[in-house]
């Protein structure tokens, strides 16, 4: 009986661990050697702010059993970050870690998690606190931009939509898609944001029926916070693109066919002085 127990116990632990043997080299090797330029253009962070990263979401990090290693905290935020920025499938994210597809899309979902519980500081809310008013628009000032107080855009994230659904979500890119809309201040930091708009849908639709464009039309806060400038009274202010819609609390660039003619009759009248 003994025999038979120690020939057991032996049996067990030469047994195999039960999984598959992947290889990745991307982060063990690949990524290490990277310079701040090229860290940023895989995980669109730099390696400071995504060490930073890193601190905030150290719950997703796992502890090693007797079966096997767990993922580091540092190679599960690459797989997280890399998956989020990037549109390539799941299964190719995987083979680039030597990872299942499982463990990414788990991975993601922690970590998107981790993101919403522990970094709502870096997401101001609206409307927006006086004191914090003050320093963002001084903030703008600084760079160039009175009166502004955030600069807004939207970005495309490429979706596979159901087939019924898929004219819906085709951008005039020429492909499938969800949009990103949102408002930064001059720290790059998000004021507001707006996921979930068809791909169809362009960045002035998507404000023109948005909560954001609600706030700077009806806040008292916004027209409060008036200056006078060049004897007018202007109010605090949103800065977008050509794609969006001149008003009162949103300032776009002056269209480059105008700036065209002007310069055009300047030239061919020889006027020294060309007003709009």
């Amino acid at each position: 009986m003994q025999t038979s127990t120690a020939f057991a116990h032996s049996e067990i632990r030469s047994r195999p661990v039960w999984k598959f043997d992947r290889n990745g080299t991307f982060w063990e090797f690949d990524v290490f050697r990277m310079d701040d330029h090229r860290f940023k253009e895989n995980f669109r962070l730099n390696k400071s702010a995504f060490q930073k990263v890193c601190e905030k979401v150290q719950r997703i990090e796992k502890m090693d059993t007797n079966m096997r290693l767990c993922i580091p905290l540092h190679k599960r935020v690459a797989i997280a970050l890399f998956a989020l920025g990037s549109s390539a499938e799941y299964r190719t994210v995987a083979s680039l870690f030597g990872v299942g597809r499982s463990t990414v899309v788990e991975i993601v979902l922690y970590f998107c998690n981790a993101v919403c519980d522990n970094l709502l500081d870096c997401i101001n809310s609206y409307p927006p606190h006086p004191e914090e008013l003050k320093k963002i628009v001084h903030g703008f000032g600084q760079l160039g931009f009175p009166q502004c107080f955030g600069a807004i855009d939207g970005c495309h994230i490429e979706v596979q939509p159901k087939k019924e659904d898929a004219i819906d979500y085709y951008n005039y890119k020429g492909w499938y898609s969800v949009n990103l809309f949102a408002s930064c201040d001059y720290r790059s930091k998000f004021t507001d944001i707006h996921v979930g708009s068809s791909g169809r849908n362009n960045d002035s639709y998507i404000f023109e029926s948005s909560s954001l464009k609600s706030y700077h039309e009806n806040a008292d806060i916004f027209q409060q916070n008036s200056k006078r400038i060049g004897g007018m009274d202007v109010p605090l202010l949103l800065i977008g693109d050509s794609a969006f819609r001149l008003s009162r609390y949103l300032m776009k660039p002056f269209p480059f066919h105008r700036i065209s003619q002007l310069w055009k009759k300047r030239l061919t009248t020889g006027y020294s002085d060309v007003r709009a």
